[in-house]
């Protein structure tokens, strides 16, 4: 993907509290193009001015039919990584799925807003759930229809006007730091679930030593397609806002290849040659076959309940 960023001059209001107040925590171009604050008052961080396309918006301006062809067969495809990310991540997520499991122990419907290319929505499909997956870049669900024979739909959550209560458990996986709106979105699912149904969030944090100590060098701050940058407390208010109440809290790693990892340390250098140093040495030693499990807690997974209307 060439993105090229265009930052609005328009300042966003605070989605948790409605203020305007902010205090300026790196100044445009500093950690990405945009410049990103924190409220005054509730210390939600966001940016403001922000980008002028949101990624889901983004994606009709680039995407490419017929992009992923071939990506699960092609050791080459350059979108290999995704495949090798996703499909290697599934695994991190069993923890939590044992907590769905006690909730659920019959099974039900999930719906997964953000279903990549589907292979955690198709984990549940093998455990006997009835899966639906959501996604705005057309050539995901494409993917995901054909492997695995999963319906999802080529939309954001908003413009696929699902049933009223018509999921039992809602899964959104790094998507909520990408979205222009999140309490929209949350009460999108509120809306979509069942009475008593459970919402499944995973989102980077910003309270941790990491942060604390890389500050605009941590590698989640500096990804341009972020625009809210959540800690324990304000991803909690965040849902809360929406009709939600925590279940289940945990600060996650999850699964790398060496390549990713390396790439990651080339991101939070900041150094474009040893990024690309770091990448050639992978490329050329294949390290995208090791793999392992870091945790350094800079991540929080959640499971919370729609509460009662």
């Amino acid at each position: 993907m060439n993105k090229i960023t265009e930052i609005t001059e328009d300042n966003i209001i605070c989605n948790l509290c409605g203020s305007e107040d902010v205090d300026v925590v790196f100044p445009k171009g500093k950690a990405q193009p945009a410049q990103i604050v924190a409220c005054s008052k509730c210390r939600l961080m966001y940016s403001s001015p922000r980008a002028r396309f949101v990624d889901h918006e983004d994606y009709e301006q680039w995407e490419a039919e017929g992009l992923l062809k071939g990506v699960t067969t092609d050791t080459s495809h350059p979108f290999r990584w995704r495949y090798e990310k996703e499909s290697g991540q599934v695994r991190d997520f069993e923890p939590t799925r044992q907590v769905i499991r006690k909730l659920y122990p019959n099974g039900g419907r999930v719906v997964e807003v953000g279903s990549g290319l589907g292979y955690l929505l198709r984990s549940f499909k093998d455990e006997g759930w009835d899966v639906l997956g959501v996604d705005p870049w057309r050539e995901l669900p494409a993917h995901t229809q054909e492997i695995h024979g999963i319906e999802t739909i080529p939309m954001t959550l908003e413009a696929a006007k699902l049933p009223d209560a018509s999921a039992d458990v809602v899964i959104m996986l790094h998507v909520i730091e990408h979205l222009p709106d999140p309490v929209e979105t949350l009460r999108e699912i509120h809306r979509i679930l069942k009475p008593g149904g459970h919402m499944v969030i995973e989102t980077p944090r910003y309270d941790t030593l990491m942060f604390k100590l890389l500050r605009h060098r941590e590698r989640s701050v500096k990804c341009e397609g972020h625009t809210y940058f959540f800690t324990f407390d304000t991803l909690r208010r965040t849902y809360e806002k929406a009709g939600f109440s925590e279940v289940d809290t945990r600060a996650v790693g999850r699964t790398l290849s060496m390549e990713r990892f390396l790439w990651n340390v080339g991101t939070i250098s900041g150094s474009e040659k040893l990024r690309s140093a770091l990448g050639s040495l992978s490329a050329a030693t294949r390290l995208n076959r090791l793999r392992f499990t870091l945790n350094l807690r800079d991540m929080q997974r959640i499971v919370a309940r729609k509460d009662p209307d």
